[in-house]
């Protein structure tokens, strides 16, 4: 795995001129229940139930997506789906939307907003894809707005 972490590293130094992290980032496979809980910071019950409740709630109008995989910053982790494998190019794209995270962190790179962080991994997620004749929008079910809305500071 760490030859492949470091492979991605070069591919997004190349093509975004991101800083190559000189260390691998730590891989953790957990469940999408772990990853929407360290997504929001969810580490009491009471907010666990609170965000399970938040989506159990909402519907497919509400553009309330459950995160896929997450960096974590203090920890250098990237959580990644229990049964993900690496196979297939939607998978790897993961992989590469996070290892943006683990750059962007180990060199320091600073943004207006978190939003604006999620906005160059996507641009690599989609750069990765379209290598193999595919689209971020297709492959993850996504639209335009939703994609804006998620990688813009003040939404």
């Amino acid at each position: 795995m760490d030859s492949l972490l470091a492979m991605i590293g070069l591919w997004l130094s190349f093509n975004l001129s991101l800083p190559a992290p000189a260390e691998p980032p730590k891989i953790e496979f957990v469940s999408k229940q772990e990853i929407l809980f360290r997504r929001y910071r969810a580490f009491t019950t009471q907010v666990q139930n609170e965000v399970l409740a938040a989506f159990a709630a909402s519907d497919a109008s509400a553009n309330r997506r459950e995160p896929i995989a997450i960096y974590d910053d203090a920890s250098n982790t990237i959580y990644l789906p229990q049964g993900w494998s690496g196979t297939n190019t939607a998978d790897l794209s993961i992989l590469v939307h996070e290892m943006v995270h683990h750059a962007q962190r180990h060199g320091g790179l600073r943004y207006e907003c978190p939003a604006q962080r999620e906005g160059i991994a996507y641009e690599a997620q989609d750069r990765w894809l379209r290598m193999f004749g595919k689209r971020l929008l297709e492959e993850f079910g996504l639209d335009e707005f939703t994609l804006k809305v998620s990688t813009s500071c003040g939404f």
